[in-house]
């Protein structure tokens, strides 16, 4: 009778993997990986990207298209850097590399309380609030005096502007 009841426990035990050789056998491969193209560009309307902490400033444009994870080309974009006194850089467009901190500006302007800049292209470098151009400069003071050369560094931070090679200056009186 032993004999028999181990016959049957073995038999039970071999008919309880069935169902699990069967589920194994069945089971599906995974599913082959589908190429889904992926848009070189992504555009953004009324685009907005504030900065916190102490050195503070805002970057607005009519459209962004983000070239890649570090690099966004702005159309028609205003900087405003909050200093003492706000700073307004208008471009008619402009390359902002996220890594770097770096605004490349074309036909840039740049407006403060007394004065106005203006130059065919520079840079910004947010960390620093330091305007750099190469390309030739503009500067009007208090809306009578001119200042023009080829390479300028207006520093935001310490309030000062260097105007270098081929410089031109008309400085006038103010009629009372």
């Amino acid at each position: 009778m032993r004999n028999k009841l181990y016959k049957i426990a073995i038999f039970l035990t071999v008919l309880s993997f069935v169902p699990f050789l069967i589920f194994l056998s069945k089971r599906e491969s995974p599913p082959e990986k589908v190429n889904i193209p992926r848009h070189k560009t992504q555009t953004i309307e009324n685009f907005i990207l504030k900065s916190e902490g102490e050195n503070r400033w805002q970057l607005k444009a009519s459209q962004a298209f983000f070239l890649n994870k570090n690099e966004i080309k702005l159309i028609a974009p205003v900087l405003t850097v909050f200093t003492q006194n706000k700073i307004i850089i208008e471009a008619k467009e402009a390359l902002y590399n996220k890594s770097r901190g770096v605004v490349h500006l074309e036909g840039v302007t740049l407006k403060g309380k007394d004065f106005v800049l203006t130059s065919p292209e520079g840079k910004y470098n947010l960390k620093l609030q330091k305007f750099v151009t190469d390309s030739g400069c503009k500067a009007v003071y208090n809306d009578i005096n001119t200042l023009q050369g080829e390479n300028c560094v207006v520093n935001l931070r310490s309030k000062t502007t260097i105007i270098s090679k081929h410089v031109r200056t008309v400085i006038r009186e103010v009629l009372k």
